[in-house]
């Protein structure tokens, strides 16, 4: 018998503390009535229970980061990634001021080209890795939330940004 110690059916506890001549359905509708409250807490502390353990359980690595991510933005196909390594990429990433976006300039001898100007580009040499979110899920996210979760699950010292791929 593994039962965990917090699982408690109140309902049947408090019928089972009531004295056998007074179980009548009457009685055990206000027993009910009565233990009602007490259930309601007792749910709402196994849930933030669960997402305490949750939380504790995944911290600022790459894994759990993207874990966490997918978790809550993207449970059924988990297409967020994370790009931990700049200097690794097959070209160089620069980010755009007008789109607020990260782009990846290729390098030379690829068939790819873009023209990159003074005007709209800066360099991203600040970031230590970038969350790829797939473009169809642009609308749908809740960039505030996002961030809010990145930084409660990332270093302190480490800044990153959301790249649409």
């Amino acid at each position: 018998m593994n039962k965990n110690k917090y699982e408690v059916n109140f309902k049947r506890l408090a019928l089972l503390l009531l004295p056998t001549f007074l179980r009548h359905p009457l009685i055990g509708g206000i027993i009910y009535a009565a233990v009602s409250p007490l259930s309601y807490i007792h749910t709402r502390f196994m849930l933030h229970r669960y997402d305490t353990i949750y939380r504790l359980t995944h911290n600022g690595q790459v894994c759990h980061l993207r874990a966490v991510l997918n978790d809550m933005f993207d449970p059924i196909a988990r297409r967020i990634t994370i790009t931990d390594d700049a200097e690794n990429s097959s070209g160089l990433i620069l980010y755009e001021r007008e789109d607020q976006k990260s782009v990846l300039i290729p390098d030379r001898g690829t068939t790819a080209g873009m023209v990159v100007n003074r005007r709209g580009f800066g360099g991203v040499d600040g970031f230590d890795f970038w969350i790829n979110i797939p473009f169809v899920l642009q609308g749908e996210l809740n960039i505030k939330r996002l961030n809010a979760i990145v930084n409660s699950h990332k270093l302190a010292s480490k800044r990153c940004q959301i790249n649409y791929i």
